[in-house]
C-alpha cells in the first residue's frame, strides 16, 4: 500500500484508502474521496472506469475508545460488536439511497473485514444483492472479498 494509513487501521479513513488504491490497481479513476477526518457528508467514494460507475459508502470498525483527541483515554459506552450494527445499518441505508439516485451507478458499502461485519453480513446475505447493493469487505493488505461485485 502506498497512501493508506494503515497504524489506524480498521479507521474508516484507512479502509477508504485501502478501498481506493484497490480500484485504482484494477484501472479505477478516482473521482471523489470524501474527507473522513472531518465527517464530510455525502458519498465517500465516486469512481469510474470505463463505462462504469460506481459510489461507495465506507464504514470502519468502531474501537472502545475515542480518536478525538479531547477524548483519548476515555471509553465508549457502546460496545463496538453493538456500534458496528449501526454502522452497517447506516451503511447500507446509504447505498440504497444512492441506488435510488444514481440507478445506473454500482452501489458499494466497503467495509473492514471482521468477524463482526462478516457475521452482519451473513445474517442480510440476499438481500443487498437483491437490491443491486454489493458489500465489499476489504483488507489492511488490500484484498477484498464480495459474492455479487468485482472490481
Amino acid at each position: 500500500m502506498t497512501w493508506a494509513n494503515l497504524e489506524e487501521w480498521p479507521w474508516e479513513g484507512a479502509v477508504q484508502d485501502v478501498f481506493a488504491e484497490l480500484l485504482m490497481l484494477h484501472g479505477w479513476q478516482i473521482d471523489r474521496l470524501a474527507n473522513t477526518a472531518s465527517r464530510e457528508h455525502g458519498v465517500d467514494v465516486i469512481a469510474h472506469k470505463g463505462e462504469r460507475r460506481l459510489g461507495g459508502e465506507v464504514k470502519g470498525f468502531p474501537l472502545e475508545g475515542y480518536a478525538d483527541p479531547k477524548r483519548v483515554g476515555e471509553k465508549k459506552r457502546a460496545k463496538p460488536n453493538g456500534q458496528a450494527k449501526i454502522s452497517f445499518g447506516k451503511a447500507i441505508h446509504a447505498a440504497l439511497i444512492l441506488r435510488d439516485a444514481q440507478p445506473s451507478w454500482e452501489s458499494l458499502v466497503v467495509l473492514p473485514d471482521t468477524p463482526r461485519y462478516r457475521e452482519l453480513l451473513g445474517q442480510t446475505q440476499r438481500s443487498p444483492g437483491s437490491a443491486e447493493v454489493h458489500v465489499v469487505l476489504v483488507t489492511k493488505e488490500g484484498g477484498y472479498s464480495c459474492q455479487t461485485w468485482s472490481a
